[in-house]
């Protein structure tokens, strides 16, 4: 409990003079640099100029030091580090093709897993992965207005990480744990997590929106993106039997104001997923997490992503293009702003995701989370975010069996409660306390539930 009283009294030591003010007033921008919206700036105009002929670079570092404190597998810290780097080129712009863009992401990962201490399979760490050098996106996409709506249908190929489009909230980015992306009905049921962070996988997407607040959503891709180690860089490209095939397919609508005299947009979604393979016979150990093995997996979910509160006096907020709308870190997020963003808007957004995948064989087989994110809580800090969330996993059937014929205590579920602030101490940097309750790490009572605490660091170059 030590490490949690240094860690609340590092938390107030840094909270007390950030409270009632912005960011304090730096020199001028021309000769300090955290005044910029990018810490390495414009590199002298290049960067504006560039992109004005079509060429977007982005560089973001996101560093995770957590401490498990007591309970899970032992007590002890980590550090996980990424290292996100990406290109984007706009077409029309570029060489005069309208509606095509050109992407490619690349992620450097190093450090350890904090997991390792708690047990856990869902991850209190977002950015986890094998260190080394991965290409996470890889794809050209080509949009096409049809009848006065933009981006009527967009057809996406390539390298795809598929949590970048499919089934998250974006209200949930904000968040370290892992499931709070790509949720664990998914990350822990299909092969080796499927084609999410840090994994990605060959495939084509396609995009319709038959009317402005409507787009439907479907993409057949690579299955396994087999495991991190034998996979380094994301090209194992494999379209035969052990590849497999992953359908996912989604549904969205979006609102701009749940009432009338108040601004308070809103989304619901709502998807299916399909994974290929044959039903495998129940395992003889078990080992509650992803299957290392194709195997046939289907699953069902649906997402409410809602403002409930607007504090007044601010201007209609940007709507995210429902088509091709992406995060920082891809499906991951960081504290929820983009580099050079508009400042976010400040009030009460929260979200609420189900789903459920009914093969008994399957390690996880109900799951929901859902939380309140309030960005500007703290007068003058209108750029903070402060939020709570919460998840719940169930072990599903045959792995509770399995498990209670082998003496695991409780095999049961796997729940977390998550309490994080993202504090923007300068345009181009954010620190972000956060807590983490485990219950029940691995799905069972086999360890004891563990208490995390820590910070995310994020900065934009």
């Amino acid at each position: 409990m030590r490490i949690v009283r240094i860690f609340f009294t590092l938390l107030i030591v840094l909270a007390v003079p950030l409270l009632h003010a912005d960011a304090p007033p730096l020199l001028d921008p021309m000769i300090n640099i955290l005044q910029q919206e990018r810490l390495l700036g414009e590199w002298k105009g290049h960067r504006p100029k560039w992109k004005d002929q079509g060429l977007d670079l982005t560089a973001q570092s996101v560093n995770d030091m957590l401490w498990n404190t007591t309970g899970g597998a032992s007590a002890g810290s980590a550090c996980q580090g990424l290292l996100q780097v990406g290109a984007e080129i706009d077409t029309e712009k570029a060489i005069g093709l309208p509606g095509g863009t050109f992407n490619t992401t690349w992620l450097w990962l190093y450090g350890r897993n904090p997991s390792d201490y708690v047990g856990d399979v869902n991850g209190v760490s977002g950015i986890t992965g094998n260190p080394g050098l991965r290409c996470y996106q890889l794809w050209y996409e080509q949009n096409l207005a049809i009848a006065g709506i933009d981006d009527a249908v967009s057809l996406r190929g390539g390298l795809l990480g598929l949590d970048a489009e499919f089934c998250y909230p974006e209200t949930a980015l904000l968040f370290l744990n892992g499931t709070f992306g790509m949720p664990a009905l998914m990350s822990q049921n299909l092969v080796y997590s499927g084609p999410q962070y840090p994994m990605a996988t060959p495939g084509i997407r396609l995009a319709v929106r038959p009317v402005s607040w409507l787009t439907l959503r479907s993409s057949f891709s690579q299955a396994n993106p087999f495991s991190q180690s034998e996979n380094l860089h994301n090209f194992n490209w494999n379209f035969g039997p052990s590849g497999g095939l992953l359908s996912m397919n989604e549904a969205e609508a979006r609102w701009e104001s749940l009432l009338k005299e108040r601004k308070l947009p809103g989304s619901a979604k709502a998807g299916f997923f399909i994974q290929s393979g044959q039903s495998p016979v129940a395992p003889d150990e078990l080992s509650f997490g992803p299957p290392d093995s194709l195997q046939y997996c289907t699953g069902f979910y649906g997402i409410i992503d809602q403002m409930l509160y607007r504090a007044p006096g601010q201007d209609e907020a940007l709507s995210k293009n429902p088509v091709t709308g992406k995060s920082v870190v891809d499906g991951k997020g960081t504290d929820g702003k983009s580099p050079a963003s508009e400042a976010p808007v400040r009030g009460l957004n929260s979200w609420l995701r189900f789903g459920f995948c009914p093969q008994s064989y399957n390690p996880l087989s109900i799951y929901t989370d859902g939380g309140l994110v309030y960005t500007g809580l703290i007068p003058g800090r209108k750029e903070d975010k402060t939020g709570i969330a919460f998840c719940y996993g169930q072990v599903s059937s045959g792995y509770m069996n399995l498990g209670n014929a082998q003496g695991i205590p409780d095999p049961s579920f796997e729940a977390v409660i998550e309490f994080t602030h993202s504090i923007r101490l300068a345009p181009a940097i954010a620190l972000q306390p956060d807590i983490q309750y485990v219950m029940h790490p691995g799905g069972s009572r086999q360890y004891g539930n563990a208490l995390v605490a820590g910070f995310r660091a994020v900065v934009d170059f």
